[in-house]
């Protein structure tokens, strides 16, 4: 019983992420989410509370993508090269294979403006990715893969924010993604940024 629960409520948050995707926030309705996941406009209300709460389970339940993305990246990295190396290619291949990752979570800064139940939503994602990455550099540091200059609250901040104008590029400047020259870079400035001057 409880894996057609979880196969159910996987199927409705993937609606949810499909049509949140497609129309943005505001052209969501509870109707379209219940279309495209083939269940009842009632059955939907027993999973979301309202058009809130149903953007911030898809906040997280999209963060948690990240999440897991980030915690193998760190766990796995030899040295600041290779730490570089594969957050780059983890973000490139979100942008190859997942694009509805970057829209989403644009919408979600979006509307956070707008609710104060998305914005809480939101900061709880940033910080959580934050300090994970601020974890996972100071274990890193602490192995002596790295010898960064900068404090690893500074690191995790600034990579963060790389991250999200990256993302926010790839979004709205058609053809950025295929072009090797951002990446190439991105990936020198996230090696900038661990390596320091050692």
């Amino acid at each position: 019983m409880q894996g057609k629960t979880e196969d159910k409520t996987a199927l409705i948050l993937a609606a949810a992420k499909q049509v949140l995707s497609r129309y943005g926030y505001a052209g969501a309705t509870i109707s379209r989410v219940a279309t495209e996941a083939g269940v009842s406009r009632g059955l939907l209300h027993y999973y979301f509370r309202n058009k809130e709460d149903m953007l911030a389970k898809v906040l997280r339940d999209n963060m948690g993508t990240g999440g897991k993305i980030l915690a193998d990246i760190l766990d796995n990295s030899s040295s600041a090269e290779d730490f570089a190396a594969r957050l780059t290619w983890a973000f490139r291949k979100l942008y190859d294979e997942k694009r509805d990752f970057f829209t989403l979570f644009m919408e979600g800064i979006s509307v956070s403006r707008q609710s104060e139940t998305i914005m809480k939503e939101m900061s709880s994602i940033y910080v959580e990715f934050r300090d994970s990455l601020q974890k996972g550099i100071e274990t890193m540091k602490e192995r002596r893969l790295i010898v960064p200059e900068l404090t690893t609250m500074e690191i995790a901040s600034l990579i963060t924010g790389l991250l999200d104008g990256l993302g926010l590029q790839l979004i709205m400047v058609p053809g950025v993604g295929n072009d090797n020259e951002i990446w190439i870079g991105f990936e020198k400035g996230i090696l900038l940024l661990v390596k320091g001057s050692a």
